[in-house]
């Protein structure tokens, strides 16, 4: 794969692990204010509810960052851009859209077929 290409892969990675942290900042100080905020009627409801939203978001977020750097890890060991799978070249299209890709097009729609089982 051509080393601008990656480069910008490299980018866009970074960028978007950068978004994440920040994003679950946010998130942990919003937490912080449910735990705080007494006027709400029902509070052990409220704070069940945005818990279990903020946590959520986190747990996907974090998953997020995992894949974030693997990505950066592969592109490290010169694999990025071969499915872990198959070892075939993952299509740019897909890695445009989804520079986090692990997979290509055809192992990835194996694996989401095997998850319906």
């Amino acid at each position: 794969m051509n080393e601008i290409i990656v480069g910008r892969h490299l980018d866009k990675l970074i960028r978007r692990r950068g978004q994440i942290v920040m994003t679950l900042r946010h998130l942990a100080n919003e937490e912080k204010q449910v735990e705080q905020n007494t006027d709400w009627l029902d509070q052990a409801t409220y704070e069940s509810r945005v818990n279990l939203l903020l946590d959520r978001l986190s747990d996907w977020y974090a998953t997020e960052i995992g894949q974030i750097d693997k990505a950066i890890e592969r592109i490290e060991n010169n694999l990025y851009g071969f499915c872990v799978a198959c070892h075939q070249a993952i299509e740019e299209a897909r890695l445009e859209t989804a520079p986090e890709a692990e997979f290509c097009s055809v192992c990835e729609e194996l694996r989401d077929g095997l998850r319906c089982l």
